[in-house]
């Protein structure tokens, strides 16, 4: 599981938060261009792998039960890779959902490649691990990367939808492209299958990839307000009243260092906001002067929140959330 409060690359909320995700991949035609020039030729298999049998009858389980401190699934174990699922079985079920959208696209009367799961992968890692760095080297850098990621993101779209797709809509008529982009994301261009795997959150989702998507991931997997195994125990903890008091001396901390938040999970959302009223969902590169002024302004309080959030968390909150996790999960102590 990924979760903003060890200020790692990404974040993750139980709320449904708008996110300025990209506008339409028409508008990146210079992304686009830009990312096949350095990528060169293709890095996917001539024939990638399909799943077994693409269909809803062996569809996964959902993933509340049976949890552990993570371990990334390398045992076969459940790990902390998206959705709180060992990596081999998100493996498994990217190769369902992309096959099922190539099937899909293909009754459409376009063609699709399946995207192999290092495709994707790499391009969910190319937001939620910019840089390889450690949460201190983050924090400092980035903040909680959701200001600082902007553009980041709106690369992971592209970057997911495979280097052969992308030449396959490039070759079309503008007519047919829209068409195309019409079949695979419904009305919804920025809501394709990485990003929505990468947010945990597929409630966006349309065309193709919401058909896909039904039929391999669970009802509750589909979001929005997905809470995985480590969330639940996370309420447990949060729900303390030691915790509570906590988060009480950390909420006037936070003022007198100028910020007026009463929890923590209310800067995702209110960064979040902010984003999306800035951006308007325009592609990065297509942001007016003002704009981008005004998003440098975000992102530079987006840093300074960060850091208050950080001093604070460590002042009154840190130590007692160890102690009750220790107590109510038998956690041992993180680094």
């Amino acid at each position: 599981m990924k979760t903003r409060r060890s200020f790692s690359p990404k974040f993750t909320s139980l709320t449904a938060m708008p996110k300025s995700r990209l506008a339409g991949f028409l508008v990146m035609a210079l992304i686009i261009s830009v990312l096949l020039a350095a990528c060169g030729g293709s890095s996917q298999p001539a024939n990638p792998p399909a799943a077994s049998s693409g269909n809803s009858s062996s569809q996964p389980a959902a993933t509340t039960a049976n949890g552990n401190n993570g371990n990334n699934g390398q045992d076969g174990q459940r790990g902390d890779s998206e959705f709180g699922l060992p990596e081999a079985e998100v493996t498994k079920r990217v190769d369902a959902v992309e096959s099922l959208i190539a099937t899909c696209m293909n009754d459409a009367g376009f063609e699709y490649i399946p995207v192999d799961y290092a495709t994707a992968r790499k391009a969910m890692d190319s937001n939620s691990k910019p840089s390889g760095l450690n949460a201190d080297e983050f924090r400092t850098q980035f903040g909680y990367g959701i200001s600082t990621q902007f553009a980041n993101a709106a690369t992971q779209a592209i970057m997911g939808a495979g280097e052969q797709n992308i030449r396959i809509r490039e070759g079309l008529s503008t007519a047919d492209r829209t068409a195309y982009m019409r079949a695979l994301y419904g009305e919804n261009q920025s809501a394709t299958f990485v990003v929505g795997l990468d947010d945990e959150n597929f409630s966006q989702t349309g065309g193709c990839t919401r058909t896909a998507v039904e039929q391999v991931f669970s009802p509750e997997e589909l979001g929005p307000g997905f809470v995985n195994y480590q969330n639940a125990e996370g309420a447990r903890v949060d729900q303390d009243p030691r915790v509570i008091a906590a988060y009480k001396d950390w909420a006037t901390c936070m003022r007198d260092a100028g910020y007026s938040y009463s929890d923590p999970s209310e800067i995702d959302v209110d960064l979040a906001n902010r984003l999306d009223a800035i951006t308007g969902g325009a592609a990065p590169d297509s942001l007016s002067a003002d704009a981008q002024t005004a998003l440098t302004q975000l992102q530079g309080e987006e840093l300074a929140i960060a850091a208050a959030d950080h001093t604070c968390d460590l002042q009154y909150v840190n130590d007692i959330k160890t102690q009750v996790e220790q107590e109510l999960l038998g956690l041992a102590p993180q680094n």
